[in-house]
């Protein structure tokens, strides 16, 4: 069975399993028919935001954009696998992406990687590396599980069962990550150290080590997020209307940030992200 076949029938059991699919700007950014995300089991939300496979082997490149996580990838290639570790960008990346191979991967929560590698975030930032050299799960399994159709149906009881052995701790900087993401971005850092209960030097020091940028980058990326996701929403706001949402000072504020991250304005990003965002693009999800 070939890897575009195996990537397949994961996606089928998935699938068949009822796992949720989830509706993120990766799925805008990319066709359906070449790229889908998917939830991993109930007991590993905490630590996983959801799963993507691009089983569709075409050549290009891979546009990834700041969103503060950190990405386990496989490339999958008859039965050849690779993987490497991709820390979270602070501003546009496009990656080359080989022909005729196929894409599997985790996206960790903003600091949750920390349960599954040894590396800090903070020396993943901008940057990748080979995952041998950084994970604590075997990488083995996983590559079985990638090249067996059978094996596959089992990705989740290998992290569960992972987890189950290593007994992940929740950390105070747990909390902190949540509450600037549920003021989606739109929080001052003071509220956050008062909140985390420790000096603005200890709080910046932990939270760079766990997510890999600071937390005033963290919450700027966190509001780009939702700015890209007000801008390919459905109903259509005008520009003005999302800088106010999000506390931007004024609509040129919200514009250069934007272009800051994504590379493009906003306007350009509405009226032609697919021009530059090819057939896989996986780097955001939906809280």
């Amino acid at each position: 069975m070939s890897a575009h076949q195996v990537l397949l029938c994961f996606i089928i059991w998935l699938a068949i399993a009822n796992v949720t699919h989830l509706l993120s700007i990766a799925d805008i950014m990319a066709p359906q028919s070449e790229y889908t995300t998917i939830r991993p089991n109930p007991s590993l939300r905490d630590f996983v935001s959801h799963y993507w496979v691009s089983p569709s082997g075409s050549d290009g490149v891979y546009t990834a954009l700041p969103d503060g996580a950190i990405d386990l990838v496989f490339q999958v290639h008859n039965t050849d696998c690779n993987s490497w570790v991709y820390g979270t960008p602070t501003a546009r990346i496009d990656i080359p992406l080989q022909p005729h191979c196929s894409y599997f991967g985790i996206r960790f929560k903003p600091g949750q990687n920390r349960h599954f590698m040894q590396p800090s975030a903070r020396e993943l930032t901008d940057n990748s590396i080979v995952a041998h050299e950084a994970m604590d799960v075997s990488l083995n399994q996983i590559s079985e599980a990638l090249l067996c159709a059978d094996g596959a149906m089992l990705f989740d009881e290998l992290l569960k069962s992972y987890l189950n052995k290593r007994l992940p701790e929740p950390q105070r900087i747990d909390d902190a990550i949540r509450l600037i993401e549920a003021h989606r971005g739109v929080i001052r850092i003071r509220e956050v150290v008062d909140m985390f209960g420790q000096s603005r030097r200890q709080f910046e020091r932990i939270f760079l080590e766990t997510v890999s940028v600071s937390a005033k980058t963290f919450a700027t990326i966190t509001r780009f997020q939702h700015t890209a996701q007000l801008l390919t929403a459905t109903q259509k706001l005008p520009l003005s209307h999302i800088a106010a949402e999000l506390d931007y000072v004024d609509q040129s504020h919200m514009s250069r940030d934007f272009k800051r991250l994504a590379g493009v304005t906003p306007r350009q990003f509405t009226q032609g992200h697919v021009a530059f965002l090819q057939d896989v693009c996986f780097d955001s999800d939906e809280q």
